[in-house]
């Protein structure tokens, strides 16, 4: 009996090190994630015909329920931060967070009655929009810039070394920006190439490209609880 709890202790202990604090953990995590999803909607799509992954309501779902996962892993490593020096961090990280999750939400939408969304150079240009919706929006953004800024200030150069030095949680964090890319890219794309070609794309192509911008942004927060539970590990081990 002890030598069988010993090897679940050993097989536990191998994972964490070996897997979980690995500095590809997340990029694998994600690849798996995103072949997942693919072979779901594709599959969907084979049974029930069109299938709108936006209008199915399963990807909005997901998202809901992974910010809802990365809230709790927040809140529950909340000692690792609070009463230490890195508490500006936590609440920062937490704003950040809740505005992420505000964007999910369409918040873009909500500040403005004359316009399509509120955070694209258009609507400040047009001199039809107001120009208290136009200061209300600037505020927003820019409570939003001086905390990105406070963090890019503060662990710019850190990140940039441990993805260097290969740390699991500064490789988790570049994913988490890389991936985040791609999936703007994912949404921007179609409607740019039909401004410049003249023609929409093709339905694969779309489907694919709805599929990554969807499917991705719904794992942006559990690659932010990933960094989380890796630097709480990490932390653990050093106590």
């Amino acid at each position: 009996m002890s030598f069988t709890q010993k090897e679940k202790h050993f097989n536990y202990k191998d994972f964490v090190s070996e897997w979980f604090l690995s500095p590809y953990f997340a990029l694998f995590f994600v690849i798996i994630a995103m072949l997942l999803y693919f072979v779901i909607c594709y599959a969907c799509r084979a049974k029930f015909g069109v299938f709108d992954v936006e209008k199915v309501g399963a990807t909005e779902f997901t998202t809901y329920l992974f910010y809802g996962v990365s809230l709790c892993v927040m809140l529950m490593l909340r000692k690792d931060y609070l009463h230490t020096p890195l508490q500006k961090t936590f609440y920062s990280l937490g704003f950040l967070w809740l505005s992420a999750l505000l964007r999910e939400m369409g918040v873009q939408h909500w500040l403005t009655r004359h316009d399509s969304t509120a955070i694209k150079i258009r609507f400040f240009t047009n001199p039809n929009n107001p120009l208290h919706e136009k200061i209300i929006t600037i505020v927003i953004l820019a409570i939003v810039a001086s905390v990105v800024i406070f963090l890019l200030r503060n662990y710019i150069g850190k990140v940039l070394a441990g993805i260097r030095n290969f740390q699991p949680v500064d490789w988790t964090i570049a994913t988490l920006f890389v991936f985040g890319a791609i999936t703007q890219f994912a949404d921007r794309f179609p409607g740019n190439y039909t401004k410049s070609a003249g023609e929409r794309l093709s339905e694969p192509v779309l489907f694919f490209l709805k599929i990554l911008e969807e499917g991705g942004e719904s794992l942006l927060p559990m690659l932010f609880a990933i960094a989380l539970l890796q630097f709480h590990v990490i932390l653990s081990q050093k106590r």
